[in-house]
């Protein structure tokens, strides 16, 4: 998991930008606003036509896999791949990530802890993996200082990094949180609610009176990033001790970590051409 990085600009891409292209001429000065703008114009036609052809969530790997058993940092294992966000934007993780579950669990308070507890004869508690866009800044190169600045050793990066980052999300909702939706008609649905769905599905996914912000969607938690990605929902297994009265709950020593892959959105290209074998594997491990 990461922060945002305060020295890589914003993504003009949020801001949904529309499709001006730079016009070039001979003698036209041109400054860094003109280089931006010719990259912001090219990386947004990508991904309109993305997010409009294919739609949003996984193209290929991403799955969370489940702690191995007597691993004492219940590590949540996230395999390489690839993904849309709803912007439009390619995510890509290029090598395995982990998320200490123990880890991540001993930082929680113990009040918020309590509230995701979702009782029973057997507690548990419910956190959802999300993945979403980063940019990082790389390098230094020297430049103008901008902004209420005076100096002549000003620097900036010289690359931005297109990077990932992964987020636990605490569902403290009572009963079973809500899941992503797939509104879209299936393969085998009437010619006339597939045209429907064509005619009725330009959406950017901003919210009226947003002043550009996407609308979340039912997987997402208030404040939460909208543009983030559902990978999997991970069951965490609880301890509740019985005395004294609000003792902190514990995640249970016996009982494993279960995690659903099975509920995420996804791409699905039926004509693809993989070239490559692949092991199926269960979506919700361990098998219950």
């Amino acid at each position: 998991m990461s922060e945002a990085d305060p020295f890589a600009p914003a993504d003009p891409i949020e801001g949904l930008p529309r499709p001006e292209r730079v016009n070039y001429a001979t003698g036209v000065l041109l400054d860094a606003e003109d280089f931006v703008d010719e990259q912001s114009y090219h990386r947004a036609r990508l991904a309109t036509a993305l997010k409009s052809v294919v739609g949003f969530g996984t193209v290929a790997g991403l799955r969370v896999r489940p702690p191995a058993e007597a691993d004492p940092e219940r590590e949540l294992h996230v395999d390489p791949g690839v993904a849309i966000d709803r912007f439009g934007r390619l995510i890509e993780l290029a090598e395995p990530w982990c998320i200490r579950i123990t880890r991540w669990f001993d930082a929680q308070d113990t009040d918020v802890l309590e509230s995701a507890n979702q009782g029973g004869a057997d507690p548990v508690m419910y956190v959802d993996v999300f993945l979403s866009a980063r940019n990082c800044a790389l390098g230094k190169t020297p430049a103008f200082a901008t902004g209420p600045f005076d100096a002549l050793d000003a620097v900036v990066a010289s690359r931005i990094s297109e990077g990932a980052a992964l987020e636990l999300v605490l569902r403290a909702e009572p009963g079973t949180p809500p899941l992503p939706k797939n509104y879209w008609p299936s393969a085998g649905a009437s010619n006339a609610d597939k045209l429907a769905a064509v005619l009725g599905s330009w959406n950017n996914g901003v919210a009226s009176g947003s002043d550009q912000l996407l609308d979340p969607l039912q997987e997402h938690v208030e404040g939460q990033d909208p543009s983030a990605l559902f990978l999997a929902r991970v069951t965490i297994p609880l301890d509740v001790p019985a005395s004294p009265p609000g003792a902190r709950v514990a995640i249970h020593d016996t009982r494993p970590i279960s995690v659903d892959n099975g509920a995420r959105p996804f791409v699905y290209l039926p004509n693809k051409w993989l070239g490559d074998g692949f092991t199926a594997e269960p979506l919700i491990q361990p098998e219950p």
